[in-house]
């Protein structure tokens, strides 16, 4: 077993149709399949109860001894020699109800014939029987190649056989899918998906159109998305577990190397593996979703080539950083700064690769670096605790480091004042209102910053500073909104 390990889902771009095709496989199996089985087995009882075991049960042995006729198990004969009555009579009604070719000339009159005495009761029990086999939502849905249309083509993709066919499957779909729909976008996915279905479901009919068998679940759908993933991704490398035997590891490798190594084990099992998995439709659905996938590429603009490249650009990203990294433990400054400056032109508003600019800038507080690198920090918006506490983290550093040469424009010193005041650091907002106040006494903004000291101290329960804020506020601007608010909020005059 090999599954691609791409990033994370992106929850603020959720993959809606493959969170949708999920919850319409499993309310299918809720709501429509629930009770199948008990509908099986009282078709069952009825067929037991009937004439019909007498009548086809021993037309079906002479059927299987002629080695000329055509039959989904040519063994069958030598089995049911070997087996006690009564478990002879259901292991044949078992083997005989899904063995096509057989099936379809029952049904063509051509084993039980209107010549024959018993035709008329057998052509009357048979229907019964047949009306309450198809009283189950899976015989009616499934694909069954004898009796195939383009409808259940459709629907059977949407059910499964147990519980277990479809959590499987629904894993897979979400771990392959939810990438292949960001990339294509949803409705050309959605199609995409289900043409590899029914695409599935055609492969598997040109290889046995005699088939009786329930051919039922999303795998064939599936194995389209798994197509799709290696084509899209191409030669991107990408990081995949997987799981041999107790082996148990992972790899990184082009995406498109999976397309030769997933058909190749589905083609194996259908060769030379007894299984009941529909390896053949394995194989047609993974053709026809890496066939889509290539015409996408080739001829629609809307493949997500961004996304595709994401999780490289991720890995090249993280080996760069961490040279840096490693320069910086090695003391050599210059080729750190080179590197997180290379890398900040990629990602401008990554905030670890401010700080490790700035960090960097700190060994020469006389230069313009530290100046710059400080603003581009203290200039990040957010008033959430942990942006306020590195905003105000930083502003510190910066100022003991730099002052008097301190390069800040006075909207941006009262804006951080302003988030300093309402999270608590108010001895360092008073201390940037106080600056503005004294050295730039016009600015426009002096009388929101007293509002918030005055405001905040009163919170603190410390009058003596609120009143002092206040007689500021209402001396030095009293012609000021916030004056006026003041005003009438505090009763001053």
């Amino acid at each position: 077993m090999i599954i691609p390990l791409q990033s994370k889902p992106d929850w603020h771009n959720p993959p809606v149709m493959t969170l949708l095709l999920i919850l319409v496989n499993v309310l299918v199996f809720l709501a429509g399949q629930f009770n199948d089985d008990q509908l099986e087995h009282d078709a069952q009882a009825y067929y037991f109860s009937s004439d019909l075991p007498e009548i086809e049960l021993p037309a079906y042995l002479r059927y299987l001894d002629d080695p000329a006729n055509p039959t989904a198990f040519p063994d069958a004969a030598y089995s049911l020699q070997d087996v006690d009555e009564p478990v002879r009579r259901e292991y044949a009604y078992q083997i005989m109800n899904h063995d096509g070719p057989f099936l379809e000339r029952l049904r063509s009159d051509r084993i039980i014939t209107p010549a024959d005495p018993d035709y008329p009761k057998w052509r009357s029990q048979r229907a019964e029987f047949e009306q309450r086999l198809d009283r189950s939502f899976s015989r009616r849905f499934s694909q069954v190649n004898i009796d195939v249309s383009v409808i259940t083509l459709f629907t059977a993709m949407f059910l499964h056989a147990d519980a277990g066919h479809l959590i499987g499957n629904m894993v897979f779909l979400f771990l392959l899918g939810y990438a292949v729909e960001i990339a294509m976008g949803r409705w050309l996915y959605l199609g995409a998906y289900l043409l590899s279905g029914m695409f599935s479901g055609l492969f598997y009919l040109l290889f046995e159109p005699h088939s009786a068998f329930l051919g039922m679940g999303a795998s064939g759908a599936i194995s389209g998305v798994a197509g799709m993933y290696t084509v899209l991704f191409g030669l991107r490398k990408i990081r995949f577990f997987y799981s041999v035997f107790f082996y148990l590891g992972f790899f990184r490798a082009p995406a498109i190397i999976l397309l030769p190594i997933w058909l190749g084990y589905d083609l194996y099992q259908q060769l030379f593996s007894d299984t009941n998995i529909n390896n053949l439709a394995h194989i047609g659905g993974m053709l026809a979703g890496a066939g889509i996938a290539w015409l996408a590429k080739r001829t629609l603009p809307a493949i997500n080539t961004d996304y595709l490249d994401a999780e490289e650009n991720r890995r090249r990203f993280r080996e760069k950083y961490d040279q840096g990294l490693r320069a910086l433990a090695a003391m050599d400054a210059d080729k750190a700064r080179r590197i997180f400056t290379e890398l900040a032109e990629q990602e401008p508003d990554n905030v670890d690769l401010m700080l490790q600019r700035y960090n960097i800038a700190k060994l020469n507080p006389a230069g313009d670096a530290i100046h710059e690198c400080a603003n581009r920090i203290l200039n990040l918006p957010g008033a959430d605790a942990a942006t306020v506490r590195l905003l105000h983290e930083t502003f510190v550093d910066y100022v003991t480091r730099v002052q008097p040469n301190v390069r800040l424009k006075p909207d941006q010193m009262m804006s951080l004042a302003l988030r300093f005041a309402a999270n608590g650091f108010l001895e360092d907002a008073e201390n940037i209102v106080l600056y503005l106040t004294s050295r730039r006494s016009d600015f426009r903004r002096n009388p929101e910053g007293l509002m918030a000291l005055v405001t905040c101290f009163r919170r603190n329960n410390d009058r003596q500073k609120a009143d002092k804020y206040l007689a500021m506020l209402l001396q030095s601007y009293p012609e000021s909104e916030e004056a006026s608010n003041a005003r009438r909020a505090f009763g001053a005059s």
